[in-house]
C-alpha cells in the first residue's frame, strides 16, 4: 500500500499544480472583468472624449487647409492685379483675413514694393513686429531706417538702428548710423565698425574706406 501510494503521489501533485495555475488564471480573470465592470463608465467616457478629439483635429486641419488655399488664391489675384488701388485693397484683405498664414507675411512684403511712402512706411513697420525668422525682421528694420534717412527723419532712423541684428547686417546698420550723425568722430566711429563687421558688399566696402579716407584728411 505504500508503494502505491508513494508511485501516485507525484501525479497527485502535478494535477495540483496544474489547477493552481488555472485558478490564478480564474481569478485574474474575475478581477479583470469585475474592473471592467465598476469602470464601465469611465472607459466609455474616454472612448467618447478620445473620438470627439479625433474629430476635432481632423476638422481642425481641414480649416487650416481650407484658410490656406483660400489665403493663396487671393494673394495671386492680388499679385496679378495691375491696378495699384485694387491690389493694395487684395493685399490688405489677405492681411486682415489671413493673419495667421505665411501668405499675410508675403502680402506685406508685396506691400513694401508700393510706390506710395506711406503704404511702405507701413509695412515695412508691420514685417519688423512679426513672429517671423529674425532674418525678415532684421531686413525690414534696415529698409525701414532708409527709408527714414530719405525722408530726413533721423532720429527714426536711429530708433530702429538701437538693436543688434545678426552679423549678415551689422555692416549695414553701422553704416545707416554714419548717416544718421553730424558728428565727425562718431561718423568715423560707425564706419570703422561698419569696416570691421562680416561683409558681403564690395561696392558698400569701397564706399566706407572712401568715405574714412576723406574724414581722416579733414583732420
Amino acid at each position: 500500500m505504500n508503494n502505491k501510494k508513494q508511485e501516485n503521489s507525484p501525479a497527485e501533485e502535478a494535477i495540483s499544480a496544474v489547477d493552481m495555475v488555472e485558478l490564478k488564471r480564474d481569478m485574474q480573470n474575475a478581477k479583470f472583468t469585475e474592473w471592467l465592470h465598476k469602470n464601465q463608465q469611465q472607459l466609455i467616457a474616454s472612448v467618447v472624449v478620445l473620438a470627439l478629439v479625433l474629430i476635432g483635429l481632423s476638422l481642425w486641419k481641414e480649416q487650416e487647409f481650407s484658410q490656406k488655399s483660400s489665403a493663396a488664391l487671393l494673394y495671386m489675384k492680388a499679385v496679378n492685379t495691375a491696378d495699384e488701388t485694387q491690389r493694395t485693397a487684395l493685399l490688405d484683405a489677405v492681411i486682415k483675413d489671413y493673419s495667421v498664414t505665411g501668405y499675410a507675411t508675403l502680402a506685406q512684403l508685396q506691400k513694401v514694393k508700393s510706390n506710395d511712402g506711406q503704404t511702405k512706411e507701413a509695412s515695412l513697420k508691420s514685417l519688423t513686429n512679426i513672429d517671423a525668422s529674425p532674418e525678415l525682421v532684421w531686413q525690414a528694420r534696415l529698409d525701414l531706417a532708409e527709408l527714414y534717412i530719405a525722408e530726413g527723419k533721423a532720429d527714426e532712423a536711429k530708433q530702429m538702428l538701437e538693436a543688434k541684428l545678426g552679423k549678415q547686417y551689422e555692416q549695414t546698420r553701422y553704416y545707416l548710423l554714419s548717416q544718421v550723425t553730424s558728428d565727425r568722430d562718431e561718423k568715423i566711429k560707425w564706419i570703422e565698425k561698419s569696416l570691421a563687421a562680416t561683409s558681403n558688399d564690395n561696392e558698400l566696402v569701397a564706399e566706407l574706406e572712401t568715405s574714412l579716407a576723406l574724414l581722416r584728411a579733414e583732420k
